[in-house]
């Protein structure tokens, strides 16, 4: 919670910093693009490691680095000799220690909650990164107005907190299997590539996540740089991104609600209209607090939405398998977001506010109507019921776990 409310601040502060070198909102992109590449690079042996070694540590050491990074932007900042190419490192270290990070914790999710939890209990994970968006993105955009050095210190202090508030845990949250040596260790990475290829719900809801990716990869960046020129942007622009993380909380105490009434397809096809909308309607709008309520509708139906595909992703996967597929699932799905910020920048620059957005919302009809049309997302079933795909998916074949 700590390190993932200093990561929200800097996460609207870094865009501003490059920003405020360059001068130019493909260079914003580009920094993103950095760090979404190397997170994406990281992913698949960061499941490996995930699957072989005690999961404390792989949170702990982490935080560690990315405090280091930080503390290093902070000091380039007060001998006012900060350039684009540090903020490339900073970006790109932040998002490879991310990528460590994620894995191990979202392993960590189901060696303390039950299958049938797993929908709620991801849901309230990402409640928390939405409660720490809510605090960070507003009080990140407060504090770079009063000097642009106090949001990145604040993220590296919360680094060394979590790490600390880490290393308390009592359960060590082992793997299943014991560590290997590292020839064995890169056998490994490509399993959980194998494992999602012999999936076809997971085959068509990662395809259709990767053009999601892009679209909300590219969501911030084109938002601050189409407004962050103006006075006082700053903070408005946190207010309106904290906009989107209330609406992220609201949709994860609405989850359980939400997976009673509807069914999952339903949802997902909810999502993907809500979104398409919004997203047109952003082209038009300049007032930053109704793009803010606009964002928070997104959120409110991304964030049960997600929940779900991750909880029946989780509950078909073996546990010996949990981190490579995790992190197959997060890299298949995250592949193509590094476009997604360069790609708003540019057009941007080129075209302007209203048709960047609605070339995004024309991506969302087009992946909405994939959804609809996709056989193994109608039959879909939350945890404890069939599995998705229904027979068909249970006989597809699955790769035997390495020995």
């Amino acid at each position: 919670m700590f390190s993932a409310t200093g990561s929200s601040m800097t996460g609207i502060v870094y865009p501003l910093l490059a920003l405020a070198v360059t001068h130019s909102a493909t260079m914003v992109g580009v920094v993103s693009f950095a760090g979404m590449f190397a997170a994406a690079l990281t992913r698949l042996p960061a499941g490996v490691l995930a699957d072989r070694y005690p999961l404390k540590p792989l949170m702990v050491v982490p935080d560690l680095v990315r405090a280091a990074t930080t503390l290093w932007i902070v000091i380039v900042i007060l001998t006012d000799s900060l350039t684009l190419p540090q903020l490339l490192v900073a970006s790109v270290v932040g998002a490879v220690c991310g990528a460590i990070f994620d894995s191990a914790q979202t392993v960590a999710i189901r060696h303390v909650v039950p299958p049938e939890q797993l929908p709620q209990a991801l849901a309230q994970d990402s409640a928390r990164g939405h409660v720490a968006g809510l605090a960070g993105q507003p009080s990140g955009g407060y504090l770079y107005g009063v000097g642009a050095v106090l949001p990145v210190l604040a993220d590296a202090v919360s680094y060394v907190a979590c790490a600390g508030l880490t290393m308390l845990v009592r359960n060590k949250m082992r793997p299943s299997r014991a560590p290997g040596r590292l020839r064995t260790l890169w056998r490994d990475i490509p399993v959980g590539l194998r494992y999602v290829a012999s999936s076809p719900f997971l085959r068509v809801t990662l395809a259709c996540a990767t053009g999601f990716q892009v679209v909300f990869a590219g969501l911030t960046i084109a938002i601050i740089a189409s407004q962050g020129a103006r006075e006082g942007a700053a903070f408005h622009l946190g207010t309106a991104l904290s906009m989107a993380a209330l609406g992220g909380i609201l949709g994860a105490w609405a989850a359980p609600s939400l997976s009673r009434r509807l069914s999952p397809a339903t949802l997902l096809y909810s999502f993907g209209w809500a979104c398409c909308a919004a997203l047109a309607t952003l082209g038009q709008v300049q007032n930053i607090y109704v793009i803010g309520v606009l964002l928070a509708v997104m959120f409110f139906l991304a964030t049960p939405a997600n929940a779900t595909l991750f909880a029946v992703q989780i509950d078909t996967t073996p546990p010996e398998l949990q981190g490579r597929v995790v992190s197959a699932a997060l890299l298949a799905a995250g592949i193509a977001a590094p476009i997604g910020p360069p790609l708003a920048g540019l057009l941007l620059d080129s075209t302007g506010q209203a048709p960047t957005f609605l070339l995004f919302a024309a991506l969302v009809a087009v992946l909405t109507i994939v959804m609809h049309l996709s056989p193994t997302i109608r039959t879909m079933r939350m945890p404890g019921g069939p599995k998705p795909g229904g027979r068909q998916a249970a006989e597809s074949p699955q790769p035997d776990p390495p020995s």
